[in-house]
């Protein structure tokens, strides 16, 4: 994707986004330290930017899997300033999540509630119900993204559940 392009089209600021990062984070408040990795590729850039979304994380300690999520990240077009977006996720324990997204000064803000049909449990889903996620990724700067999630679970207000911080390792292509 062309920076002259990404100019003329405001909207399309999200794409520092793409590209395959690594770095770590931890489960607040356990103090779980983890490593990840994420690729953000772009799929299509009309009529929206439509990024496919992997990413996998695994103890610090242990190097034992601990999660992975995939899915799709939409923008829509805007006439600049704060673009709107979905964030669509699945989970490998039975959960899909569906975010309103904006994002406005490298910025990604991305919310899911109960209250508006925002989580899918599959059959085979167990333990809490995830009922608010709010997930906030900020670009530092061009090779640096740290994100925050903050998580409600049974009705409780959502706490701050993940920090991280991400380093660019690579740009990523546009799938054609």
């Amino acid at each position: 994707v062309s920076f002259v392009w990404v100019a003329q089209k405001p909207w399309m600021a999200a794409v520092p986004l793409v590209g395959r990062w690594s770095g770590h984070g931890v489960v607040l408040p356990k103090g779980i330290k983890y490593l990840e990795q994420s690729v953000f590729t772009v799929l299509k850039t009309e009529p929206a930017l439509v990024v496919n979304w992997q990413q996998f994380t695994k103890h610090a300690d242990t190097g034992g899997p601990m999660h992975a999520e995939n899915g799709f990240l939409k923008i829509l077009p805007s006439d600049g300033g704060r673009a709107t977006g979905e964030l669509l996720l699945s989970h490998p324990f039975a959960v899909n999540e569906i975010y309103a997204c904006t994002y406005e000064n490298q910025t990604l803000e991305c919310l899911a509630t109960q209250d508006d049909g925002s989580f899918q449990r599959g059959k085979t889903a167990k333990g809490k119900t995830t009922t608010c996620v709010k997930r906030v990724y900020r670009m530092e700067d061009d090779d640096t993204l740290t994100y925050d999630v903050f998580l409600g679970i049974d009705g409780n207000e959502p706490t701050h559940h993940l920090h991280g911080q991400l380093r660019k390792e690579a740009a990523t292509e546009k799938v054609n």
